[in-house]
């Protein structure tokens, strides 16, 4: 009966310690994100070139929900931003290159990166934090290049650094807390 007893115990002592580990991980999250992409049949310029469209797209998405998954890192626990991108031009246009006329995306000076999309955050009790409509273009964005690129190699270098500045922006002026 004592050994009993002590393995009920110690199931409960598990029990508890897993219940505490999980209510613990809940509350330790960082901000989240939801990333809705609205009709990007009309997006000014997703064109994948030579890849197969669907694919193109599939991996962008999820290069882009990165990104904004990133971010949401730097919000408080909690706090949920809804993001729903309405256009994307990425930089730099699709053309047919070498004596083949195979298609790549060549990025020139004129061709800069932008991208609109609602912003929406939340907080715990789902009341609104800051609600925006956001549209962003970076016509300098040639001038960074080097910088920008860097060592990192990024799919989306230009689009990345441009979210990321407009992201730190709205921290740095406490539109968007802080964790």
């Amino acid at each position: 009966m004592n050994k009993l007893i002590n393995r009920t115990i110690q199931t409960l002592a598990a029990s508890a310690f897993i219940t505490l580990v999980a209510i613990g991980a809940t509350v330790a999250n960082a901000g989240e994100v939801t990333v809705t992409w609205q009709e990007p049949a009309k997006y000014t310029d997703i064109r994948a070139g030579e890849q197969n469209r669907e694919q193109f797209e599939a991996a962008l998405f999820k290069n882009f929900d990165g990104i904004f998954a990133e971010l949401a890192k730097k919000l408080p626990d909690g706090v949920h931003w809804q993001v729903t991108v309405t256009d994307l031009d990425l930089a730099g246009d699709v053309m047919p290159v070498g004596t083949t006329g195979r298609e790549m995306r060549i990025v020139k000076q004129n061709d800069r990166p932008a991208i609109s999309f609602t912003s929406k955050l939340l907080d715990a009790d789902n009341k609104v934090i800051n609600e925006a409509q956001v549209e962003l273009k970076d016509p300098n964005f040639f001038s960074r290049s080097a910088a920008i690129i860097g060592k990192d190699r990024k799919t989306y270098p230009y689009e990345e650094f441009m979210i990321n500045q407009w992201f730190e922006r709205q921290q740095n002026s406490l539109v968007f807390p802080k964790k």
